[in-house]
C-alpha cells in the first residue's frame, strides 16, 4: 500500500472528523430550545442529590438564585461514561454486552493518547527512559484489550439485535453496519499486534511522521491497512447515531440538569420567546391546533372553555 495514500487518509480523516463533530455540535446549538426532562437526582444539586431530591422542594424557588456543584456535575458525568451506570442498573444484560465495547473503544482512545504524547516526546528530541518505555508497554496493554473489546462487546451487541426482538424490530442497517465495522477494526488491529514485533513502535513513528510532514515508509501492510480504515471510520462515525460519545455533555449538562430558572437566563427567554411563535398542528382536544394557532395562544387559552 503506498504510504503517500495512507498519510492523505490520515489528514483527511483527522479534518473530517474534527469538521463532523463542529458540524453537529452548532447545529445542536442553532436547534430551538429543548424540553426539559425533569428528571432526579441531578449531579450537580450535591445537597440533594444524594436522596433523590431537587431545588423544587423549596417554596419560591426561583427567588433563590441555584449554586450548581461543578466537581459534582462532571463526577456524575464521569461515572455514567465510564461506567454506563444508568445501563447496568436499567437493563443488566444488554450492560454485559455494550460495556465492553466503550470500554474497549476507551481503551484504545487511552493508547492514542499515550502514543501521541511518546511521539511529541521523540520529536523534542527527549531520550527514552524509564517512563518513556513504560509508556509504550502501557499502549501494548490497552492496544490489544481494547482491540478484544471491540471483538467481543460488538459480536454480543450484534447477537442481542438481531435475536431480541425488543430490540430487533428497531434495529436500522446503519446499526449493523456500524457494528460489523468496529468488529473489524478490532480484528484487523488484533491481528497487525500478533503480527508485529511492536505495535506501539509502528505507532509512534506514524504519528511522528504524520505531526513533522516527513512520510516514512511502513514496512506493514496490515498496519497500513490498520490505519487507513481506523481513519476512515474516524471521519464517519461522528456523522451516525454514534456520535452520542461527544453529545452526551450536552445531553447532562443541557438537557437533563438545565435548571437554571429562565428569569435568570435571557438566552433561554430568548429561545422560548421564539419557540412559543411556532404554529401548531396537534389536533387533540386540549390543544385544538389548527396549523395557524401558535404555542403562545395555546399557553393563554382555554380550549375547552365553552365559547360565549
Amino acid at each position: 500500500m503506498d504510504c503517500t495514500l495512507v498519510y492523505l487518509v490520515a489528514y483527511a480523516g483527522t479534518l473530517a472528523c474534527i469538521g463532523a463533530i463542529a458540524y453537529k455540535v452548532r447545529s445542536y446549538i442553532k436547534k430551538p430550545v429543548h424540553v426539559r426532562w425533569e428528571l432526579y437526582p441531578v449531579a450537580h444539586d450535591s445537597e440533594r442529590a444524594a436522596y433523590g431530591g431537587s431545588y423544587l422542594e423549596d417554596a419560591d424557588w426561583w427567588k433563590n438564585r441555584q449554586k450548581p456543584s461543578f466537581i459534582a456535575g462532571m463526577k456524575g458525568l464521569l461515572i455514567e461514561l465510564l461506567f454506563l451506570h444508568l445501563t447496568l442498573e436499567t437493563n443488566t444484560k444488554l450492560w454485559y454486552r455494550t460495556y465492553p465495547f466503550h470500554l474497549g473503544l476507551y481503551l484504545l482512545i487511552g493508547g492514542i493518547l499515550f502514543t501521541c504524547l511518546t511521539a511529541v516526546a521523540r520529536i523534542m528530541g527527549i531520550e527514552p527512559g524509564i517512563v518513556l518505555t513504560a509508556m509504550g508497554n502501557i499502549v501494548q496493554v490497552l492496544s490489544v484489550l481494547g482491540f478484544l473489546g471491540l471483538i467481543a462487546g460488538g459480536a454480543g451487541l450484534l447477537h442481542r439485535r438481531l435475536s431480541q426482538p425488543d430490540l430487533k424490530r428497531y434495529s436500522t442497517r446503519e446499526h449493523f453496519i456500524n457494528l460489523c465495522a468496529f468488529i473489524l477494526l478490532g480484528l484487523i488491529g488484533l491481528l497487525t499486534w500478533l503480527g508485529n514485533p511492536s505495535f506501539f513502535v509502528m505507532a509512534r513513528d506514524f504519528t511522528v511522521s504524520m505531526i513533522t510532514f516527513s512520510f516514512a515508509p511502513m514496512d506493514s501492510f496490515l498496519f497500513s491497512f490498520y490505519i487507513t480504515f481506523g481513519f476512515i471510520m474516524a471521519a464517519y462515525v461522528p456523522m451516525t447515531h454514534m456520535g452520542h460519545f461527544f453529545m452526551k455533555y450536552f445531553l447532562y449538562h443541557d438537557i437533563r440538569w438545565a435548571d437554571q430558572p429562565t428569569q435568570d437566563n435571557p438566552a433561554t427567554q430568548k429561545k422560548i420567546g421564539i419557540v412559543l411563535g411556532f404554529p401548531v398542528s396537534w389536533k387533540a382536544s386540549h390543544i385544538q391546533g389548527d396549523g395557524k394557532k401558535t404555542w403562545a395562544e395555546v399557553a393563554t387559552t382555554n380550549p375547552t372553555k365553552p365559547k360565549e
